[in-house]
């Protein structure tokens, strides 16, 4: 008996499916909204950027901009953050700035969510970002908290770990640590230890753009309501993380109310005074209140209080965040989380006599007073092999025993003869502070060594010392070696 072939139907074009897209989302809004709505759509995104404050300044967008021949536009929710016209000047993703992390290319709908939390920048305290790859919005945090508190940065998946990794690298923050577990599991091992807590959940993307990061497809009723299921079960190990009196920003890139005001109804409703969404909508410029009926279902009333950007209301992606507070405990079955002694990793904390060789160091070659930099953002040395780095102290003292992916960042790898050479990220990071053994490159020069070339008659002091390398503006550019006629260069490879 011959088989019955399963239909399938044909694939829709882009252009379909950004219409089957628009009607279904007609209903939600009112007719002169949604005319504008669909005018918006057909323009595309001008690419948007966020400058990083641990290696410059938002006053430097002026700067760039006449160099490479932009025009600019502030993003009226984000101070560090631009749209940028490129099209008649080099490209945003093109530039030396780009490359040694001086900012970071990043939708602007994206740019929101960090910027609702309070964050007292005396005491920044614990941050959890829950489901953090690939690392724009932990960036952001770290910036928010100016590098001094540590944020804890967990994504689910082994394969986007190393994106993550690289992203919190080229940043240059110290106070990081990466963790891979499912996120629903850091609430019940965690209780009540975080400050504050993001959760950018996986969702179905339905935000009316087409981006590289943000590939869109046609996702069917059981897919989203499945989304609504885990999304709800990591808000809830968020609440569970944070502190009583803690907040948690949730957020998706899609429009889907039942992934978005849905999921905030199912919460309140769950925990009821426990939890209650704090009003966001003075943080644009007008409001863009969240939905409190979709559908046919009636939502609780302060849903309205969150933030849901049509494309059309400040020209960004399709996009919803809430803050919620924490005002009591949540039901919580804690379990141990998993354990693993430091020193079975082959870390070891510097000894005294240790840290002082270090000190001196930095000291004697470059000027740098390195035992500053440790007590200023509360950094521990500890060694492995050859290599010497530093840790974060909530992550000696809160996470010692927890596997972790990554935490702090390499100072310095043993260069024989009992010379240590400094990590390119820390150069780049603090290099700043760096009184000697310099050298400046010419701008041809300064485009040979980011091909990661060698760059010849330029060295000056004894063949075999370290030297910090910069171009002519003062960008720091790594760690150099002096060879006697040329300058080894020592750009990692990601780099290049």
């Amino acid at each position: 008996m011959k088989r019955k072939q399963k239909k399938t139907l044909a694939p829709l074009s882009a252009e379909q499916f950004r219409q089957e897209s628009l009607q279904h989302f007609r209903p939600l809004l009112d007719p002169q909204e949604f005319v504008a709505l669909e005018q918006e759509v057909e323009h595309p995104l001008l690419p948007t950027l966020r400058v990083n404050p641990l290696k410059s300044d938002a006053r430097q967008i002026m700067e760039w901009a006449k160099r490479y021949h932009w025009h600019t536009e502030a993003i009226p929710f984000c101070s560090d953050g631009f749209r940028i016209d490129d099209q008649a000047g080099t490209p945003v993703s093109q530039t030396i700035e780009h490359r040694l992390g001086h900012y970071y290319i990043q939708e602007a709908a994206s740019m929101l969510p960090p910027e609702l939390f309070n964050i007292d920048e005396t005491d920044p305290g614990l941050t959890l970002d829950l489901a953090a790859s690939p690392g724009g919005k932990t960036t952001h945090l770290t910036a928010r908290t100016h590098d001094h508190g540590l944020v804890f940065a967990n994504d689910s998946s082994h394969g986007r770990i190393p994106a993550l990794r690289i992203v919190l690298q080229n940043w240059g923050a110290v106070n990081t640590a990466i963790s891979q577990f499912p996120g629903e599991k850091l609430g019940p091992w965690f209780p009540e230890l975080f400050d504050r807590a993001l959760i950018d959940a996986p969702c179905s993307m339905q935000g009316l753009r087409t981006a590289e990061s943000h590939a869109t497809r046609p996702v069917t009723a059981k897919e989203s309501s499945a989304l609504a299921k885990r999304q709800q079960a990591l808000l809830t190990s968020a609440l569970q993380a944070v502190k009583i009196g803690g907040q948690v920003v949730y957020s998706t890139c899609t429009l889907m109310p039942e992934e978005d005001e849905g999921v905030i109804d199912a919460i309140l409703t769950r925990f009821g005074s426990a939890v209650k969404v704090i009003d966001v909508q003075p943080s644009l410029p007008f409001p863009a209140p969240g939905l409190t009926a979709a559908e046919g279902q009636n939502y609780h009333p302060e849903t309205a209080h969150s933030i849901r950007l049509w494309p059309h209301r400040l020209q960004t992606a399709g996009f919803f965040a809430c803050l919620l507070q924490k005002t009591d405990s949540i039901e919580t079955q804690q379990k141990p989380a998993p354990a693993r002694e430091l020193s079975r990793t082959g870390f070891q904390p510097c000894t005294g006599a240790e840290e002082q060789r270090f000190f001196r160091l930095f000291r004697d070659q470059f000027a740098f007073a390195l035992e500053s930099v440790l007590q200023e953002y509360h950094l521990h040395l500890v060694t492995r092999l050859n290599k010497v780095f530093v840790f974060p102290e909530r992550v000696l003292s809160d996470f010692v025993s927890l596997p972790l992916e990554s935490t702090g960042m390499l100072l310095a790898e043993d260069a024989g003869d009992d010379d240590w050479m400094p990590s390119h990220d820390w150069v780049c990071r603090f290099g700043s502070r760096f009184q000697s053994s310099q050298i400046t490159l010419s701008e041809a020069d300064t485009e040979l060594w980011m091909k990661g070339k060698d760059v010849p008659e330029v060295a000056q002091g004894a063949k075999g010392t370290m030297v910090i390398v910069k171009n002519e503006r003062g960008l720091i550019l790594g760690r150099g070696k002096q060879m006697g006629d040329h300058l080894k260069n020592l750009l990692p490879r990601r780099l290049i």
